[in-house]
């Protein structure tokens, strides 16, 4: 009896050591996959980053951007646009987004400056030193 009871708790541990082995291996199979998605994920979002950035060159050449694009002259940061309307005396600020993009904290603030009229026309000339009007 004493010989059955010391093999089955023999065989108990053995079983609880593979267990443990196997857990750990498929601990070690789930992080590797984890780490392959974050990276697939980390790849395309870099992708649809520039894929946005070579977009917005193009916006104002699509057939329904609805501004003349002799007009539109590209910043890139903070803001993608600056349009002149001359015909309707204004100038309007246009960011470009693709996909799920969202403003950034900085063009969220260029858009309240912008919003409140805190805006300005300085002109610089520019002789022995420069000079602010």
């Amino acid at each position: 009896m004493d010989d059955f009871l010391t093999g089955g708790i023999i065989l108990l541990f053995m079983v609880c050591m593979y267990l443990i082995r196997l857990y750990n291996y498929q601990q070690e199979t789930i992080k590797k996959q984890l780490d392959d998605i974050n990276k697939l994920i980390s790849s395309k979002k870099q992708s649809e980053v520039r894929l946005g950035q070579i977009s917005e060159h193009f916006a104002p050449l699509l057939k329904d951007f609805p501004y003349d694009s002799k007009n539109v002259r590209f910043l890139g940061s903070p803001i993608d646009f600056v349009v002149f309307e001359f015909e309707q005396e204004k100038i309007v600020f246009i960011e470009f987004k693709t996909g799920n993009s969202k403003e950034s904290s900085r063009q969220r603030t260029v858009r309240k400056i912008i919003e409140s009229g805190n805006v300005e026309y300085k002109l610089m000339t520019v002789n022995e030193e420069v000079t602010i009007k």
